[in-house]
């Protein structure tokens, strides 16, 4: 894909920790408890140990500006699913988008839809069966414009209450 936006993205390595955790603050911080995203101490850490244990069936992707300036101003993040084997079908994967987030200043360009994308043509060279996700309200039209539907056919039971 052609990619005339002022943007370059990248798949994240093992060293990109630090800028997914920012990103994932910067999210957070957007979200209602903006003193519990700056006050946890603890996050960095938390965070460091989850990218390493999801290292395998994780697929992420930072979008930074060209030029100098290093900072990841959006990111997209996919779990990736291996379907149980069954006999007589063959053996599938889907992926779950976990987050795409894009800085404030940056949003409205199609740096989300260019993140989208890169994803997208990654799970189709993949071969995954499906890509899921659970959108905001705010970014429908995007995933509709991808070809995203409504999917009403799932269920779910919280069994904790989230913190």
């Amino acid at each position: 894909m052609s990619n005339p936006l002022p943007y370059a993205v990248r798949p994240a390595d093992a060293g990109d920790a630090p800028l997914v955790a920012a990103c994932r603050r910067e999210w957070a911080m957007e979200r209602a408890d903006r003193d519990a995203a700056v006050s946890d101490t603890a996050y960095p850490q938390r965070f460091e140990r989850w990218w390493g244990a999801t290292s395998a069936a994780r697929r992420t992707w930072l979008a930074l500006p060209q030029g100098a300036d290093p900072q990841p101003v959006g990111m997209v993040n996919a779990t990736v699913y291996p379907r149980m084997p069954s006999p007589g079908r063959p053996d599938a994967s889907w992926a779950y988008v976990g987050q795409l987030w894009v800085a404030p200043s940056h949003r409205r360009r199609g740096l989300g839809r260019l993140l989208m994308v890169t994803l997208l043509d990654w799970a189709r060279q993949e071969d995954m069966v499906r890509v899921v996700l659970n959108p905001s309200e705010m970014a429908r039209p995007l995933y509709a414009g991808l070809g995203f539907r409504s999917a009403d056919d799932l269920m779910r039971l919280d069994l904790h209450s989230p913190a």
